[in-house]
């Protein structure tokens, strides 16, 4: 009998080990991959492939170089080439706004995305609205640029990423000149459900992402450059601030767990390459033009 209850007690004891050694396993490994996932949602808020800010900034620099628009939003990436249809741009001689509505897709291997964009941009020279960046002999210095609504998604090898909620609105100065600079005029809103799967784990990350952007500078378009869309990343500069909220279920087998995050960021842009600091959360490179962490 005292044998039989010896026995007991050491099962007991067992089992409780094991259960706290799969929890603890749990809770280390959801510790090591919170902020690498939120490095990866952050990156692709900011790529250009990713359907993030860089894309905008590439069509804003696309708009600031071309008068007529008709062949500023085209694109080539890659593997693939990415399918683009833009409406035929609307002008509102009332509050001289142009719009424009942008359709992109890509399918490939690896990476296939999906982007809908509304855009509205108007030009003006020295505060003065003028109808295109060329009106009679006035070459407009500023461009207000602003995204109305987005849809769309984008997948790689590591993110599947649904696009919610698009916003942002910003004004490039010196467009008259070959280098751009553009500062937010409102908050940039990139809303979404990322899923990410590694590490035999399954994590779910819905989430909101806003930054500010302050004097970026990148290359305006020329119709006389060759590659320029796909090289834009690799002159672009400047400083971005902001903040990511998130809600991730991590889920592994029967394993399941909720956590939250809310962490400011910076992003430092040279040189093709982001460099990210999470606060509180480490350091990692972005990939500006693939739209992922280093």
């Amino acid at each position: 009998m005292k044998q039989l209850t010896t026995f007991c007690i050491l099962l007991v004891i067992t089992g409780i080990f094991l259960t706290g050694c799969d929890k603890n396993g749990v809770a280390s490994e959801d510790s090591s991959v919170l902020y690498e996932d939120a490095a990866e949602s952050i990156s692709a808020a900011m790529g250009d492939e990713s359907g993030g800010a860089m894309e905008s900034f590439v069509d804003i620099s696309a708009v600031a170089g071309e008068s007529s628009g008709s062949r500023a939003f085209s694109k080539i990436s890659g593997e693939n080439s990415v399918m683009t249809v833009a409406t035929p741009r609307v002008y509102d001689a009332a509050t001289g706004w142009w719009t424009v509505t942008i359709d992109r897709s890509r399918t490939g291997i690896i990476v296939s995305a999906s982007v809908q964009r509304v855009y509205q941009y108007q030009f003006q020279k020295n505060g003065v609205v003028q109808k295109d960046r060329i009106t009679g002999t006035d070459t407009a210095n500023t461009l207000k640029f602003k995204i109305v609504s987005g849809s769309g998604f984008f997948r790689n090898q590591r993110v599947h990423h649904n696009l919610t909620q698009l916003q942002g609105g910003w004004t490039a100065t010196k467009i008259d000149n070959d280098t751009v600079v553009i500062n937010s005029d409102t908050t940039f809103v990139r809303a979404g459900v990322d899923s990410i799967i590694t590490r035999n784990m399954i994590r779910t990350f819905t989430h909101t992402t806003t930054m500010e952007f302050i004097n970026i500078k990148a290359l305006r378009y020329k119709p006389t450059l060759t590659g320029w869309r796909d090289n834009f990343h690799n002159a672009v500069s400047g400083t971005v601030n902001g903040t990511f909220n998130a809600t991730i279920t991590f889920e592994r087998g029967t394993a399941y767990k909720e956590r939250t995050i809310n962490k400011t960021f910076t992003v430092d842009l040279a040189a093709g390459t982001g460099s990210l600091t999470i606060n509180g959360g480490g350091k990692f490179g972005m990939d500006l033009h693939e739209g992922k962490r280093k």
